[in-house]
């Protein structure tokens, strides 16, 4: 019995232990290379793939597994690490190779960051995603040293203006090459994406990184990947959410409007009116009524969006999906943004030596554009300049009016209902790709893509619209265009002891076309007939349609000697149709050089340098933006008389126009000091040639007279010069297990020189305009000379033009009192921004980070029209249109000895003089400097997310853009790209708050 009873409680125990050592809570951290916390690192158990969990913010988690499991740590760049499950777990990750030389596409083909000669800056997801803006590049700003990139409007729909390196030429277009995930799309295809997609954007920048693209690259390449799925990790799902509230970016020049008191007492100080009726007109109209016109044009408007994403797979498929909308409003009535959005990436592994993937995007938006224009008082440029004594609500019922007596002007509210207007847009951009790799060392890849957009518009005038006047008018217009691009290499890969040797020959073939139609017509008497049948006059129909292709072969050759010294080699020959059979074929080649001299032998002791990089290149690119068919001679319609169409010549045509060429030369050094600080700083010298110009033609040509008011026919003429300094740093400056503080900062600086003009000119400016070719000079504006006004007098004065108007003449004995445009002369003020370029901090500390990035430009200039119409007396005392204008205006000419910026009412109040003229006065100094983005946000622990199983991953987040603008330019806004701004829609402020789930 006794043996029993022994026998009983010894299985009991063994029972008990079995089952207690069955189950085990694991804590631990996790840590990089360099012994930082490593976050988001997915923990799973073999046995049960879907209880894994994710690290900490800090690297540390906690999971209750069996006793004995095997856990898996895994993590994006990082070696997989398998260990037994333990009760305190300390786990160190190591790069894989791939992230310790970070991957970047040079041409066609991907290259080790660390091992190319070509000149590349890569901006990652990070910077990109969960921004409080339609455009996905926006965050680009201030983040590649050479791009200056300026956001010209307030609308939600606008697109951005990027140059790399300056403009790289004064008659064909500058603007980037776009490739993305390997075939070449428009710009319109990135706006309507989804941020939160792009893995990468990645900028090349010199020869031996674009002239593998050879005719298109000419101004730089913008290379956009986008997220893929991984492998050996469990499906990830990913929830986010945002929300908005835009208002403008600076008020301080609607702020120095005057108030409704100050108006009165600059229409009595000046005489515009009497003080009796002053004092009538307050009595009968004004009241105390002091409205600020500025506050109820841009009001402040929300912006909502949200995206899921699933990734995954296995060995074999590797997928991402996702799908998303986003709606958003224009602080300038009536104008609007929304779109929805998908995107499927898979990539199969059909066997050991083929593998496939397919990307595509698909978009469908709407937009709506303000319909007030920039000299528009309604709801435009000039609507702040309404009296502040008029007010667009009934003074008694509150409600809004449908048109304001006192001015004489409809609401805006008015206007947007009766002129209803949208545009919608399907875009579809998608392409296939099959690698074959037949014999070890050897790839053969081919690539067919797709970018389809067709878009529609409908703008109606209802006859019930204050203005119609029981005359209404329709117009609806469509359009589709498609590019097609095919793509096919063959690499080879060799080693023979410390040679390595790469080599690519290629083809590519582009085919691009537009089609598109419109009809008009008015007549409409309803408002509920507004169909285009139902107009009965000036019924119009247009039709337009284009097409060109590009034929092209390259080849590519990449070597090292022992990863120490490398030659990059290209050749690239291009045909294409916008040309002649005569110049249709171009050749572009490019040299670049590689010396890591890190690795030599003198410098491997030196522990403190970590890295030295010595880089040069040399090569060429071509250009060929212009409109198709620029090289044909060919008649259309030129008039209309008696009913028949009269004919004439449009274009005479040019079979001997060629490329455009640009040389570049670059040198540059990279290096890491102390494992804390990156520095590459690159001197760059860009030459084009035989630049595509639009030549004048004399009227006696027969042509007809185009847009720039005389006939023109494009010509290869001229060169232009483009040199400067790019300047990229990294550092950082505090770190510790689980806080950091890092900052970074780049500039560039550029200066233009014209070398050469068309006819052995040696200056050219467009009639009519502002911008002045001189050869030995920047590109620089032109426009008479203003003195000031004379203290004795009163009268304002300018400079008399010298015999050469190519050099500013400012001579205080030689003035004139009377503005003329014929005392148009250099300023010697350059045209475009020498200095660009962006610093910014991050810091982290537990679960909290933020980041702080802010964009600048220095000697920036622009014409600011703006003033001649806020700051001149000539609108203010205009009884008619009842204008505000600027406090400013007080600081007027009174008695001899006054230092004033406005000249006598004696002069002014001349019918034929005003306040303010175009002249060097309106040319002012529009540097600037605004936070771009600031983000502050919280990833909350793992622990706090408790045992449930749904969420992996929470964090929540405040987003800021154009925070805050420092700048002394007295125009709307600083950062509008232009040279002249005028009634622009400025730039908005966004503040937002969101939410990202990890599933």
């Amino acid at each position: 019995m006794k043996l029993r009873t022994w026998m009983f409680i010894l299985f009991l125990f063994a029972g008990l232990g079995s089952t207690l050592a069955q189950s085990i809570t694991v804590k631990g951290n996790i840590v990089d290379e360099n012994g930082e916390a490593l976050p988001g690192v997915s923990i799973i158990p073999k046995s049960a793939p879907k209880s894994g969990i994710v690290s900490d913010i800090d690297g540390s988690f906690t999971l209750n597994v069996r006793s004995g499991e095997k856990l898996t740590f895994s993590f994006v760049g990082y070696n997989s690490v398998e260990r037994i499950a333990a009760p305190q777990m300390n786990v160190k990750m190591e790069p894989t190779e791939q992230m310790m030389n970070d991957v970047v596409v040079v041409g066609y083909m991907e290259r080790k960051v660390a091992n190319t000669s070509a000149s590349v800056i890569k901006v990652g997801a990070k910077d990109l995603e969960m921004k409080p803006v339609a455009n996905p590049l926006d965050a680009v700003q201030g983040k590649v040293s050479g791009l200056q990139v300026f956001s010209s409007s307030g609308e939600p729909s606008a697109r951005l203006s990027m140059a790399l390196h300056g403009q790289g030429s004064l008659g064909a277009g500058t603007g980037l090459l776009v490739i993305m995930d390997g075939m070449q799309v428009s710009m319109a295809v990135l706006q309507a994406m989804n941020p939160n997609d792009i893995e990468s954007v990645q900028f090349l920048k010199d020869a031996a990184a674009t002239s593998i693209y050879g005719a298109r690259a000419a101004n730089g390449v913008m290379y956009v990947t986008t997220k893929r799925g991984r492998t050996e990790t469990r499906p990830s799902i990913n929830v986010r959410a945002q929300y908005a509230v835009s208002s403008l970016a600076n008020t301080d020049y609607f702020d120095q409007l005057m108030s409704g008191p100050e108006l009165l007492r600059y229409y009595e100080e000046t005489g515009i009116y009497t003080p009796q009726e002053v004092a009538t007109f307050k009595e009968k109209y004004f009241k105390e009524t002091d409205f600020q016109w500025y506050k109820y044009i841009y009001q402040s408007a929300p912006m909502y969006t949200a995206d899921v994403s699933v990734s995954g797979g296995n060995t074999g498929v590797r997928y991402y999906l996702s799908g998303g909308a986003l709606s958003q409003d224009g602080l300038r009535m009536g104008s609007s943004y929304n779109k929805v959005f998908g995107r499927i990436n898979l990539d199969a592994k059909l066997n050991d030596w083929v593998r496939a993937n397919i990307n595509t995007q698909v978009s469908y938006d709407a937009t709506r554009v303000s319909p007030f224009g920039n000299n528009n008082a309604v709801g435009g440029g000039l609507a702040a300049m309404n009296a502040p004594f008029a007010s667009p609500y009934d003074p008694n019922t509150g409600k809004e009016l449908v048109r304001v007596p006192l001015l004489d002007i409809a609401t805006p509210s008015h206007v947007i209902e009766t002129n209803p207007a949208k545009t919608n847009n399907f875009i579809l951009s998608t392409n296939g790709n099959l690698t074959i790799t037949p014999l070890k060392n050897l790839t053969l890849r081919s690539l067919i893509g797709l970018e389809l957009d067709y878009g529609n518009s409908r703008s109606r005038t209802l006859p019930s619209y204050y203005r119609a006047y029981g005359n209404g008018s329709s117009e609806r217009s469509f359009s589709m265009a498609s590019n097609i691009t095919i793509t096919n290499t063959a690499s080879y890969n060799m080693t023979f002891g410390d040679h390595h040797l790469t080599t690519l020959l290629g083809h590519e073939y582009t085919n691009y076309k537009d089609d598109g139609f419109s009809a008009e017509g008015s007549g409409i008497l309803d408002d509920r007939l507004y169909l285009l049948n139902n107009a009965t006059k000036n019924k119009n129909i247009g039709e337009d349609t284009n097409g060109y292709a590009f034929l092209s072969f390259f080849t590519q050759l990449s070597y090292d000697f022992s990863e120490r010294y490398f030659v990059d080699l290209v050749l690239r020959n291009d045909a294409s149709s916008r040309f002649g059979k005569n110049k249709r074929n171009g050749l572009f080649w490019s040299l670049g050089l590689l010396w890591k001299a890190k690795k030599e032998k003198f410098l491997q002791d030196i522990a403190w340098l970590n890295d030295l990089d010595v880089k040069a290149s040399y090569g060429t690119q071509g250009n060929s933006s212009i409109p198709p068919y620029s090289t044909s001679a060919y008649a259309g319609k030129v008039g209309q008389k008696m009913g028949d169409m009269s004919l004439g010549f449009i274009s005479m045509g040019n079979p001997d126009l060629g490329w455009e060429h640009q040389s570049k030369f670059t040198v540059g050094v990279k290096t890491r000091i102390l494992n804390r600080l990156d520095l590459n700083v690159e001197y760059y010298n860009r030459v084009t040639s035989d630049m595509l110009f639009e030549v004048p033609l004399p009227y006696t040509s027969g042509l007809t007279v185009g847009s720039a008011g005389y006939p023109t026919r494009y010509e290869n003429a001229g060169r232009y010069l483009n040199q400067g300094i790019d300047l990229q740093l990294n550092v950082d400056i505090l770190r510790g297990r689980d806080w950091g503080v890092s900052a970074n900062a780049n500039l560039n600086y550029n200066k233009d020189k014209v070398l050469e003009l068309f006819e052995g000119r040696q200056s050219w400016q467009e009639p009519g305009g502002q911008l002045s070719y001189i050869v030995g000079k920047p590109v620089q504006f032109v426009l008479p000379l203003y003195k000031g006004v004379n203290s004795d007098t009163g009268v304002p004065e300018w400079y008399r033009p010298g015999a050469d108007k190519n050099k500013p003449h400012r001579d205080d004995k030689d003035v004139v009192n009377e503005w003329s445009s014929s005392l148009s002369q250099n300023t010697g003020v350059d045209a475009y921004t020498p200095f660009t370029g962006g610093w910014g901090i991050s810091a982290y500390w537990k679960g909290f980070y933020l980041n702080a990035d802010f964009f600048f430009a220095i000697g920036k200039h622009m014409i600011s029209m703006d003033k001649q119409f806020y700051e001149n007396d000539y609108f203010v005392r205009d009884k008619k249109d009842n204008f505000n204008g600027s406090r400013r205006l007080f600081d007027y000419w009174k008695q001899p000895g006054d230092k004033t910026e406005f000249p006598s009412l004696a002069w002014v109040r001349d019918p034929s003089h005003q306040s303010t003229y175009l002249d060097s006065k309106m040319l002012e100094n529009a540097s600037f400097m605004r936070l771009k983005n600031f983000t502050l946000g919280y990833e909350l622990p793992r622990r706090m997310l408790g045992q449930q199983k749904v969420i992996r991953s929470a964090k929540v987040f405040f987003t800021g853009r154009n925070l805050l603008t420092f700048t002394k330019f007295r125009g709307i806004d600083p950062e509008v790209n232009r040279n002249v701004s005028y009634g622009v829609n400025p730039n908005t402020k966004q503040m937002s708050v969101g939410v990202e789930l990890g599933l």
